[in-house]
């Protein structure tokens, strides 16, 4: 029988929770078994290195070129359906597993004098020690040395023996179909060696990678004058400089084509410590011409090695926001041979119906993908017939030709991989994402804010609330309610929202002194100051309209604000900047509740498509950046109605406050429950929130942060409860820091319970929320708690929705295995527990 918090009230007091003060941010991850493995790291850093590297040098001894192979993959050590080597009753522990047709090319090093190996069908389930037939053949520079005779199921291992002649520079390693077609014609070369000279014998494929992604061409690919990048790539002028980072290596390669002088330059960052690489294209013209056309930009387009097609690539998707249950909910699909899965948003905002970030599995293999890209981007996983399959992402649409000394810049992609279960894999992503992408302040993730923001709730039904008295009458309720921040959102701007933006001036009646009172009495009181602002987004009839239409996708009678024209973005960067320095800003909350999609693509010319996309989004980056620039210290938060413009670019610089507009209203427990499990292994920092100082209702919104909407200016305000809700969130905000451990599924359904885990492996010390739904006739949840040590104590704390407290010293094996029951439906339990020896 499981123990119950029944049991343990029997055992224990049960008093008031006490806060125990809250744990510091981490400055950096925890070096443990989350982290990459030294072979890890080191394969992802070779593969950058081959495939964004000099082409000229041997990295690996004996270099292999697969050359064809018409099913799987090349697999080293291994079959080519996965199986260990085996020919007839023969194990071998080294080799190649390929299968027919194929032909292998492996590169000579001075000084070989002898090729051996063993041929054979290999002996497994499929083949069955009696399926398949092949020829195998040696070839040196082009001369057959060696033919084997037709090769069954079931036969023994051939042996081959093939004298090098002296300067030999190529053996190649065929293996063809007989008559009856290549079904089960899995081949393997075991024991395939090259012994030099000396005597010594070098193992081919020792030192070739045999992972998931393909080696052999760089992972970006693009149509020019109308020919495919990876025909004519390998022909230009290549050079590669690189240089030793905090995080690991950046590598600087260039590609150049000698007759058009168009420069293609990727911008590489490898971060060791993860096996992650990240890299960013460039293409300029620098000749003296306009270029030819260059369309079909993929900035991601790699092979993926998925081999044996039975074998199931899983991917593992969100939906993006939409603003309904569905919104940020997990998805997977099973790609099957023949199978394509593509993914794109709507209208030109990244995360509006789809997500940006996505998984790829293979057997034990994971691929985590993130695109930086705040325009229409769209990706595709389709896998062959034969097994292997291809990853592409990019812009939706690319054709369009430089003019001379013209660049343009592409999605920035962020690849992850791994050989660890999928928690461990999403855990070390949101490490990624924590330490070396999210906004830093002090060298640490920045912190989030405990805001009160009333929009929603006030701005339509009490008018004195959007005053200069009102706001900073709201500042002192903040303050005195234990809140650190005060947020004031579309209510200060003449014309109101939403027939007003684009007049970023302030209501003369109700802010006659502009905001600064507001800020300052915010800085007095020790509260940030968040301040709402629409800058794309441009009214008809507002000022911009008026006096400015020339910056405007639809002139005087409004649209989108013209950011891709440098005049037009320098002019809202100079504004938008006094406004937050006179007024104390310090977050910057910029929405987005446009589609921009048809602006752009309405601008463009047959022979400038994606240009106009390319200018604006290079142009949001710049307008950011700079504000940053101008502000130390500011804090940017990115709202697009809600959550639709989140992507790895923008996660760079800033954090999504309102990660949906169900925030707007109020009863939506179970979607915020369902949001955090759906975006928080991929975006560790954002925030939802509460609409009533309930406990289940806080605890369902909390996260790093929280957002407040609570009837304050009511006579009857229970500020007490309030005030307890609040300290209990603050008080947890440093573990959502910590690793994420899903313990449901994200389903919304009312019928579920719902619980999830976040650790902070460098305390040893976490939480657990579970939440009962209104609808679910269970009474109880198993744990199964993730990163404590079985044999470990610790002191485990159960915190009820009335913030009775619980404690008792447990072994991580008992916390793992305890069952939270909770005897009343749309009812919460904090478990929070920490080292007893610690």
């Amino acid at each position: 029988m499981l123990p119950s918090l029944v049991s343990l009230a029997m055992l224990c007091s049960v008093v008031p929770a006490a806060l125990t003060g809250a744990p510091a941010i981490p400055q950096a991850p925890t070096r443990d078994a989350v982290m990459a493995t030294g072979a890890e790291s080191w394969t992802m850093q070779d593969w950058a290195a081959r495939v964004f590297g000099e082409p000229a040098e041997d990295r690996a001894g004996l270099g292999l070129t697969v050359r064809r192979q018409d099913h799987s993959v090349l697999r080293i050590n291994r079959s080519c359906i996965e199986t260990p080597l085996r020919i007839g009753g023969r194990a071998f522990e080294r080799g190649l597993g390929t299968h027919a047709n194929s032909e292998i090319a492996v590169r000579l090093p001075e000084g070989a004098k002898q090729f051996r190996a063993h041929c054979g069908i290999d002996n497994n389930d499929d083949t069955g020690g009696k399926r398949g037939s092949v020829i195998c053949s040696v070839e040196v520079d082009g001369k057959e040395l060696f033919r084997s005779p037709v090769l069954r199921g079931g036969d023994e291992a051939v042996p081959v023996e093939v004298e090098i002649p002296v300067g030999a520079r190529e053996l190649t390693l065929k293996v063809n179909a007989t008559e009856d077609g290549p079904g089960h014609d899995q081949t393997d070369w075991a024991d395939a060696q090259v012994v030099m000279d000396d005597g010594t014998a070098r193992w081919v494929g020792e030192k070739q990678p045999d992972f998931l992604l393909d080696g052999g061409k760089a992972p970006f690919s693009f149509h020019y004058g109308g020919a495919f990048s990876d025909d004519f790539l390998p022909g230009w002028e290549r050079g590669t400089e690189v240089r030793d980072t905090s995080f690991g290596v950046e590598r600087v390669s260039v590609w150049t084509d000698p007759v058009t002088g168009l420069r293609v330059t990727a911008t590489v960052r490898v971060f060791s410590q993860y096996a992650a690489a990240d890299w960013v294209l460039s293409f300029t013209n620098g000749g003296n011409t306009d270029t030819p056309v260059i369309e079909n930009v993929q900035a991601l387009d790699a092979g993926l090695r998925t081999g044996y097609a039975r074998n199931p690539v899983i991917l593992h998707g969100n939906h993006g926001d939409s603003c309904d249950d569905q919104s940020f909910i997990n998805w997977e699909t099973t790609i099957g041979p023949g199978v394509s899965e593509r993914m794109a948003p709507v209208a030109g905002r990244p995360s509006n119906q789809a997500f940006p970030f996505f998984r790829v599995q293979y057997g034990e293999e994971h691929l985590i993908t993130a695109i930086g890209w705040s325009g229409q981007w769209a990706s595709t996983l389709e896998r062959s017939g034969g097994g292997p399959a291809r990853l592409t992402a990019g812009m939706e649409q690319t054709h369009f030709a430089l003019h001379p000394g013209e660049s343009v810049r592409s999605p920035r992609i962020l690849l992850l991989w791994g050989n660890a279960d999928a928690a461990t894999m999403q855990n070390r992503f949101r490490r990624l994402m924590l330490f070396e992408y999210a906004p830093k302040s002090d060298g640490r993730p920045v912190a989030l804010p405990a805001a009160l923001q009333c929009f929603d709730r006030y701005s339509w039904t009490r008018p004195e609330w959007a005053t200069e008295a009102g706001q900073i009458a709201a500042a002192k309720f903040a303050r005195d309610a234990g809140f650190d921040t005060l947020w004031l959102d579309a209510a200060w701007f003449e014309g109101g929202f939403p027939n007003g933006v684009g007049n970023w001036h302030y209501k003369p009646k109700e802010f006659p002194n502009g905001l600064k009172p507001v800020g300052d009495v915010c800085d007095e009181l020790g509260l940030k100051f968040v301040v709402w602002f629409e800058p794309e987004r441009v009214a008809k009839g507002s000022s911009i309209a008026r006096e400015h239409p020339e910056f405007v996708f639809g002139g005087a009678g409004g649209g989108l604000f013209r950011l891709d024209l440098p005049e037009a973005r320098q002019w809202l960067t100079d504004l938008l900047s006094m406004r937050i320095g006179e007024s104390g800003i310090d977050i910057y909350r910029n929405d987005f509740n446009i589609d921009p999609l048809d602006f752009w693509r309405g601008n463009d010319t047959p022979d400038r498509v994606g240009i106009t996309e390319i200018r604006y989004v290079e142009g949001l980056y710049r307008m950011w950046d700079d504000l940053l620039a101008r502000h130390p210290g500011l804090l940017i938060d990115n709202c697009a109605s809600g959550g639709r413009r989140i992507d790895l670019e923008l996660c760079m610089r800033s954090v999504p406050f309102w990660r949906s507009d169900t925030n707007c209203s109020p009863g939506h427990n179970a979607w915020n429950q369902a949001q955090t499990i759906g975006m928080c292994p991929y975006v560790p920092l954002n925030m939802a929130c509460a609409w009533a100082p309930d406990p289940y209702e806080v605890r369902s919104a909390a996260t790093a942060g929280v957002i407040c909407q609570w009837p304050y200016m009511d006579a009857d305000f229970p500020l007490d409860d309030a005030r307890r809700a609040l300290a209990e969130a603050k008080e947890l905000r440093p573990f959502w820091y910590g690793d994420f451990y899903p313990i449901t599924g994200a389903a919304p359904d009312p019928e579920h319970w719902c619980a999830f885990q976040f650790h902070r492996p460098d305390l040893d010390a976490g939480i657990v929320l579970v939440f009962r739904r209104g609808e679910s006739c269970y009474t109880g949840l198993a744990l199964d708690a993730r990163g404590i040590d079985p044999a470990g104590k610790y002191v485990v704390s159960f915190i009820d929705d009335r913030h009775q407290q619980v404690e008792k010293t447990m072994t991580g094996g008992e916390l793992k295995k305890f069952e939270v029951r909770l005897s009343e439906k749309d009812s919460s339990m904090i478990v929070r527990y920490r080292s007893a020896e610690g």
